[in-house]
């Protein structure tokens, strides 16, 4: 439902969001430029009396009836003489009467256009749209991003994800509060301009009168104005002259003071009517005006309205549904491909399974997961399922679940899960659909597949298996989602292992070609690697960062790895096609400690990581076969540990001494880790899935004895894996 709320508005209205957003940054340059008048100046312990005695000597025959301090700080005061009546600043310090402001033009327009589109009371009820669409875009949006990141709680966790509808996230985060206050008191300021709202103004207190009829006595000589300091001033209205009854009535602040016109007696005090001081708080943190650096916040705040609604926009037009050509009903379908996707990524590898399958002759029907679906009892059901979030369903998949009785037919099933390990909830609604697709009654295929990070590998491996279970001769999934430009990278050295067992691996080092720059990355981006033989990029954990000059990457031969075997038999000058994937969530702590453990070539991120510190704990457990093999990095490890950049190292080696692999060494060390934890460690993991089960079982152990878990961990951000 809220994500509905959030979307529909937007898209239908966004043009008059980014209208009002954009007139609103525009006039908030005012108070600004205004806080820069010549007539602005520091009152110090200037008092009313003060400008009543300067105004008499410098302008006797200026009948002042009205005394104010504006928004931008200017003493304004309004009268009358020969020259008639006008309202304009007042110099307290010279006496000068300074000439009426003349509005700018421009300004005017942009005023009426925000508004109400200059389209004068007919426009208000459109303005008033907008601002509460706004208001509601704000607030769904809040339980949406709490949604994602697991709850209020965790608001101020980093944001996971990538690309568009990652910042979409976490722009928003940072705005929220200032635009929220923004448009919650233009909706205010709107409802009372469209009366909806009473604007406070016609709730007069009652006046007292003044007790003796008698000539009036000059406000200059009434001494009570001598305590009346301009700092404190909001308004000070004058009674009209030939009413001996009428008053004087001071504003300070929220106060109303009453003033006898013949003794200078304070006859009543009231409070300035509730919805008025309402208005003027929201009139000051809509407009800026009386607090020139809150409006400039809030001007460049409203600038971020365009990029919601524009990056909204696009965001939505991907997840839309596509449609490839020769797909059939799902009634008549041999095959029903349904897809659940939050951003729409999901759906490419969607698209591209459907036309592989029609290509051997299979019927398709490829559609969402939100609709209830009718199949024929033989068809086979294949879920591409996403995971939004800490584990909830996506957008594309909210309803399925609660739906599913109502499909029918579809009596084999397969789950293919999409998601990313860096969450705590990996693949936990492709679990949750597997799940309840086996209570249905349905068989399933095959075991749940899962891909991370759009794994292309994962998908083509995933797809051997869908090849055999559906008698097809050949299934080539070899789907690359949309990827960034590649750049071209030249072999500058290489360091080589023989590897235990005869498996050779290599340390690359890669330097972008005279005149070309490396792109943007740091030590645990990914580098993607696209093999001349095959079009599928490859991952690889870079490590090192850009300010060192080069890439590089730890590389071990895989029996028939396609993309391994080419970069270890490049000569050095050979060049390479890559690109880099940023991993942002895969980070050291700053200032806390950092438990490393990585098995394999899932030191390569560490040790660039290692290399940048300074001098903060670092705890580094590595895995390996032999030192004799496989240690690499091993003079560097050495060199770190005497500069102090690392506090720690724990090999385990699993084909020498006690055959002992990391898990072990945490074990043995556990009082180290559980004392790191208690400072606010974080933990960071790379290598191969089974390696990263037995060392998250282990810390599940550890964190327990000091009160913590492996799930508080990985929700706090504090729990970070790089595993394939």
């Amino acid at each position: 439902m809220w994500r509905h709320i959030h979307r529909w508005p937007g898209v239908i209205l966004g043009l008059l969001l980014i209208f009002l957003a954009v007139t609103g940054s525009i006039l908030s340059v005012d108070p600004i430029l205004k806080r820069f008048d010549r007539n602005v100046h520091n009152f110090g312990d200037l008092t009313v009396s003060d400008v009543l005695e300067i105004s008499a000597r410098k302008n006797p025959y200026f009948q002042i009836d009205r005394i104010r301090i504006d928004y931008s700080g200017r003493l304004m005061v309004r009268g009358a003489d020969a020259a008639g009546s006008r309202d304009v600043a007042f110099n307290p310090f010279n006496g000068r009467l300074a000439r009426k402001d003349r509005p700018s033009p421009f300004m005017d327009l942009v005023n009426s256009l925000h508004r109400n589109l200059a389209l004068g009371p007919d426009g208000r009820p459109i303005t008033l749209i907008g601002v509460v669409v706004m208001l509601v875009l704000i607030i769904s949006g809040l339980i949406l991003l709490a949604r994602r990141l697991g709850g209020f709680k965790q608001l101020l966790v980093p944001v996971k994800g990538r690309g568009l509808d990652k910042w979409h996230s976490v722009v928003g985060r940072w705005v929220l509060i200032p635009l929220f206050v923004t448009v919650l008191s233009g909706t205010w300021m709107s409802l009372v301009s469209n009366g909806i709202l009473p604007s406070g103004l016609d709730d007069t207190p009652k006046y007292p009168e003044t007790k003796i009829e008698a000539d009036p006595i000059p406000a200059s000589e009434l001494t009570v104005f001598n305590s009346v300091k301009l700092n404190d001033l909001t308004s000070l209205a004058f009674p009209i002259w030939a009413d001996w009854w009428d008053v004087y009535v001071l504003r300070q602040g929220g106060t109303l003071k009453f003033i006898d016109r013949q003794s200078g007696e304070i006859l009543s005090e009231e409070s300035v009517p509730f919805m008025t001081r309402i208005l003027d708080l929201f009139t000051l943190l809509h407009t800026g005006q009386g607090a020139s650096s809150w409006g400039a916040i809030a001007g460049l705040v409203s600038l971020s309205v365009p990029f919601f609604t524009i990056t909204g926009v696009i965001i939505w037009w991907r997840r839309r549904s596509p449609r490839p050509r020769g797909v059939v009903s799902a009634s008549k379908a041999e095959i029903v491909i349904l897809v659940g996707s939050e951003t729409g990524t999901t759906w490419g590898f969607a698209v591209h399974f459907a036309y592989q399958l029609m290509g051997s002759g299979k019927s398709v029907y490829l559609g969402g997961m939100n609709a209830p679906c009718k199949m024929r009892d033989d068809a086979s059901l294949f879920l591409f399922a996403a995971t939004y979030g800490d584990g909830v369903p996506p957008a594309g998949a909210a309803k399925f679940l609660g739906l599913l009785p109502k499909f029918t037919g579809g009596s084999h099933f397969a789950v293919l899960g999409f998601g990313d390990k860096a969450f705590a909830t990996y693949c936990a609604f492709a679990i949750e659909c597997q799940n309840a697709l086996e209570a249905s009654g349905r068989q399933s295929l095959l075991a749940m597949g899962d891909i991370n990070r759009r794994s292309a590998q994962a998908f083509a491996a995933w797809g051997h298996e869908v090849t055999s279970v559906l008698g097809l001769e050949k299934l080539n999934l070899d789907y690359t989602p949309p990827r960034p430009r590649t750049r071209r990278l030249a072999l500058a050295e290489r360091e080589d292992f023989v590897g235990y067992e005869g498996l050779p691996s290599s340390i690359l080092r890669f330097r972008a070609p005279k005149g070309r720059h490396l792109p943007r990355f740091h030590a645990g981006d990914l580098l993607g690697i696209i093999p001349p033989t095959d079009p599928v990029a490859r991952l690889y954990s870079l490590a090192s960062s850009k300010k060192e000059g080069m890439v590089e990457l730890c590389v071990v031969s895989v029996d028939g790895g396609v993309c391994s075997n080419y970069l270890l038999g490049l000569e050095v000058g050979e060049t390479i096609d890559a690109f880099v994937e940023h991993n942002p969530n895969f980070r050291p702590a700053r200032r806390a400690p950092t438990i490393m453990i990585g098995a394999g070539t899932g030191i390569a991120p560490f040790a660039g990581m290692i290399r940048d510190s300074n001098k903060q704990k670092i705890e580094l457990f590595f895995g390996l076969r032999h030192p004799d093999c496989d240690f690499y990095y091993r003079n560097d490890i050495e060199e770190w540990l005497r500069d102090g950049r690392l506090t720690g190292f724990h090999p385990a080696f699993s084909r020498c001494d006690d055959n002992a692999y990391v898990q072990d060494r945490l074990r043995s060390a556990s009082n180290t880790v559980a004392q790191h934890l208690n400072q606010g460690a974080t933990i960071m993991v790379c290598g191969s899935s089974r390696m990263a089960k037995a060392v998250a079982e282990e810390i599940e152990i550890i964190s327990a004895t000091i009160g913590l878990s492996l799930h508080e961990l990985r929700l706090s951000g504090r729990y970070l894996e790089d595993i394939y």
